[in-house]
């Protein structure tokens, strides 16, 4: 294993805090207000996430901010102060500024520090779509793997990470400025339910409308089965936001429809749960490319 550099993420990644205790990568905390005061999501080590939900569910007013340079430089100089390099794995610079602020923070720090290196790559992914790219890099360090190769992997790699969603409720993403208030409504009382993905450029897109939840869950499964590569190699990651039976049905489907190698089922968290709301339900898995997950004529990539 290469102890020459440590590999960095955010909590935005939703790794679960067992996996930053066994492999020692550092989690910057991605922070969130719940009806005016700030939290920093621990990976669900001490957050009660299910509660959290609640107080949504219950009018809870819930909003998220960036970390601005000087924490990113509190957060990464400990790990140069100690001669290590740093590889960051960041989530999308399209969904937040952090992604600019740590570059900043990183220009700074070498400056600081000359003959120290902190290598950023802007994933254009998050939540478990990110996880699985901090997932793989840790296992090739652990190979013997460089920096540079591990670095060079992530960059070719990342537009095969990829996810789909659904949302139980367009309330939250009308707050978060995604849909109409109209939109929101009618969405609602027609029962439907909208698909999304992480585009190739970093945003949250809409793809299509499913009326009803079914309909959706099969939605994500054969949308999953039609791009995915080599399923057999791989663990599809299932996130769910407090909806785990529907998360335990939808993990079925996927071992019927696409047998995986393994499926697992993770938690949304604070940060990305505030704008998808209470039972958002995804699928996590590398795709041929991201671009084909995105229907043709939709204009959803722009």
């Amino acid at each position: 294993m290469d102890t020459t550099f440590v590999i960095t993420t955010e909590s935005n990644s939703e790794l679960p805090y067992a996996w930053e205790d066994e492999t020692g990568v550092g989690v910057l905390r991605m922070p969130y207000t719940v009806d005016g005061t700030e939290y920093y999501y621990d990976l669900g080590r001490e957050t009660d996430v299910p509660a959290f939900y609640e107080i949504m569910r219950n009018g809870a007013a819930v909003i998220t901010a960036q970390r601005n340079p000087n924490e990113v430089i509190e957060y990464f100089e400990p790990f140069l102060a100690a001669g290590k390099d740093i590889l960051h794995i960041a989530f999308s610079s399209a969904l937040s500024g952090t992604f600019h602020c740590e570059a900043a923070a990183a220009a700074e720090l070498m400056e600081k520090y000359p003959g120290r290196r902190v290598e950023l790559v802007d994933t254009l992914a998050i939540s478990a779509p990110l996880a699985q790219l901090v997932e793989a890099a840790t296992r090739m360090q652990r190979a013997g793997n460089s920096m540079d190769e591990i670095r060079d992997w992530v960059e070719a790699n990342k537009q095969r990470a990829c996810a789909l969603f659904t949302v139980d409720n367009l309330e939250y993403l009308r707050r978060g400025g995604r849909v109409s208030g109209a939109a929101a409504f009618f969405g609602n009382v027609l029962e439907l339910k909208p698909v999304l993905c992480i585009s190739p450029e970093g945003r949250l897109v809409p793809i299509d409308k499913v009326k009803g939840r079914k309909k959706s869950m099969r939605y994500l499964v054969d949308t999953c089965a039609a791009t995915i590569d080599c399923p057999e190699e791989q663990t599809i990651t299932i996130c769910q936001a407090d909806c785990l039976e529907e998360a335990r049905s939808l993990a079925a489907m996927v071992r019927e429809s696409i047998r995986p190698k393994d499926v697992r089922i993770n938690l949304v968290g604070p940060v990305i749960g505030s704008h998808c709301g209470p039972g958002t339900l995804a699928l996590a898995y590398y795709c041929r490319d991201r671009a084909q997950l995105i229907p043709a004529g939709t204009g959803a990539a722009k």
